[in-house]
């Protein structure tokens, strides 16, 4: 007998299975000699699965005194059953019957019947039961468990966002609040979805990333191309929370089956010729570097992006909201977006270094055999990053004086920087830069304002102000150590949680995110908090007050994609995920 058990990272995973699956056993017959001396030797070293032992001996406790009294439905019960029924209807689509056979048996009271059934066991003893839901309704919670009961807790104002695929191939955006969180070190404490209904966005074609407006009034999406249609940046309009009397969807010519609350269509891919109403396109024919990222007055739009056909690397494009397309406001093919330092935008370009002049008369030296394979061993040319601030509305730069300083990340608190300070190497492509010689490191961050007036040597003379220069201060600490070929960091809005994301290549959709817990005093990393120290994700990732959220790979631990929330109140952390589902993209 084998059960299908959570899988653990770093660890001996096919001991700690054979140990739950003889756990399981022992509950229902006796086991033989040696595996009872196996599983009794496996116990007294790990403590996790004792404990799970525990909790699986509390749950047929709990179930079998359940045979001494008959559970009393609520009072409530017809209701909750009959909203049920109401939402199955709503989210099941309409299928003709195929044979005599099934016309004439009547499935809406067998249908009634089971939702009954699973109504009374799911308010009788939620706590025995978890109720498993459809992966199109998915809503960051925690189910309670039985046996270990884990002390939960509310993370601060912690709020979580996300686009899904339904079933029937739309899309839709759901934004929820994080009621409650699990402390990390607490075992048993696994988390389902519960009912939420998203709010149906029209992607069109498969999105490559998805980013939302501070407002949540607007999602950019970045929606592939098929065929000889071109890759098109898009800016989407995102319906109210509450539903309007009318959906707005383009007729269908199938006759409407539920009034207001029916369910939209399916959208088509989006053709090189058509727009669905409401939705801009700012930009056709490039692809994204990076991330897409609105301002903090949600004015302006920024993100690199380089032609689709890889003629060019990528320019730095802005577009303000209300214009017809974004702008490219760069020319040199090396600029990146990094960040915004509140409406100003920080980005970093690529010094390239000059190729070095070939000695002779190449119409006079003959070829040499040798040379490509001489060129084949070379190591790759190194680059020098600079960075600099721009204001979108004049085109102002301020160049940030400190060299080798690439992809800088400001705190909103301005207090501390976070960057890779080094070299860079480029990609087999030409096209792209990796991380080279140096590490990600932490800093402190002057802001260029006025230093306190030195005073002169001569005593008749005023004393002059000084100006720090804008950028790092210059006292650079490491905060990820080991190889990595890209990253992407972000700060919490109090700057006292720093999270990063690291890849071993440059182009990895799957790294490392970690965060790391700062003194708001003096930027120091505190070692004895570790809350996330690398866990397997997808590159994009959202980090706001109260919470980190990221997409977990899919296949991880045998499932779908899901998003996954750490949350924190002050030095408590805790955890909690949807349930697997496919084509997750975090925004917020």
């Amino acid at each position: 007998m084998t059960l299908p058990f959570r899988r653990r990272h770093h660890d001996d995973e096919s001991a700690h299975d054979r140990a739950r699956a003889l756990t399981s056993i022992e509950m229902l017959e006796p086991l033989d000699a040696s595996e009872a001396g196996w599983l009794a030797g496996h116990l007294d070293g790990c403590a996790e699965c004792r404990r799970d032992r525990e909790a699986f001996l509390a749950d047929r406790e709990l179930l079998r005194s359940l045979r001494d009294h008959t559970p009393e439905p609520p009072r409530d019960l017809w209701a909750r059953t009959s909203a049920a029924l109401d939402r199955e209807a709503r989210h099941r689509p309409a299928r003709p019957s195929t044979s005599s056979a099934s016309r004439r048996f009547p499935l809406a009271p067998a249908a009634g019947v089971l939702v009954l059934l699973v109504v009374i066991g799911a308010t009788v003893a939620p706590s025995i039961i978890p109720r498993p839901l459809s992966p199109q309704n998915t809503q960051v919670a925690v189910a309670p468990t039985v046996g270990v009961q884990p002390t939960q807790f509310t993370p601060v104002a912690a709020r979580v966002g996300w686009v899904r695929q339904t079933g029937d191939g739309s899309w839709e955006l759901v934004i929820t609040n994080v009621g409650a969180v699990c402390p990390v070190a607490q075992s048993g404490c696994e988390s389902l979805g519960e009912d939420v209904h998203g709010r149906p966005v029209a992607l069109g074609n498969s999105p490559a990333s998805v980013s939302i407006s501070p407002d949540e009034h607007t999602l950019v999406v970045e929606s592939l191309g098929q065929g000889p249609a071109k890759n098109k940046i898009l800016v989407v309009p995102v319906p109210a929370a509450t539903p309007a009397a009318t959906p707005e969807v383009e007729p269908t010519g199938a006759p409407a089956s539920g009034g207001p609350e029916t369910a939209p269509a399916s959208p088509s891919p989006i053709p090189s010729s058509a727009i669905p109403n409401g939705v801009i396109e700012i930009a056709s024919g490039v692809t994204v570097v990076g991330e897409t990222a609105y301002s903090d007055n949600g004015n302006w739009l920024a993100f690199s992006a380089r032609p689709s056909d890889g003629s060019t690397g990528p320019d730095l494009y802005l577009w303000h909201v209300g214009d017809p397309t974004a702008v490219p406001v760069t020319t040199d093919h090396q600029t990146y977006f990094s960040s915004w330092l509140g409406n100003q935008v920080l980005a970093s370009s690529v010094i390239v270094p000059a190729a070095p002049l070939a000695s002779g008369d190449p119409s006079t030296t003959p070829p040499d055999p040798s040379a490509d394979a001489a060129a084949s061993t070379t190591p790759p040319v190194e680059a020098h990053p600079s960075s600099f601030l721009l204001d979108p509305a004049t085109l102002v730069r301020s160049d940030i004086a400190q060299p080798d300083v690439w992809l800088p990340v400001v705190d909103p608190t301005r207090r501390f920087v976070a960057f890779w300070s080094g070299t860079l190497t480029p990609t087999a492509d030409g096209l792209d830069w990796r991380l080279g010689t140096g590490s990600l490191v932490l800093d402190g961050w002057s802001t260029g304002v006025a230093t306190t007036p030195v005073a002169s040597p001569d005593a008749s003379a005023e004393p002059a102000a000084t100006t720090a220069p804008v950028g790092p201060v210059g006292s650079p600490v490491a905060i990820v150590e080991g190889p990595a070929a890209a990253f992407t960091g972000k700060f919490d809005p109090t700057g006292t949680r720093l999270a990063i994301w690291v890849a071993d290549d440059h182009d990895a959709t799957v790294g490392r995110l970690y965060l790391q817990v700062l003194d708001p005093t003096t930027g120091a990393i505190d070692p004895s908090i570790a809350p996330l120290p690398g866990v397997p994700a997808l590159r994009r990732f959202s980090i706001e007050a109260g919470r980190l959220a990221w997409v977990s790979p899919p296949g991880q631990d045998g499932q779908e994609s899901s998003v996954q929330v750490l949350g924190w109140s002050h030095d408590n952390f805790g955890e909690v995920r949807t349930i697997p589902s496919k084509d997750l993209f975090i925004v917020r």
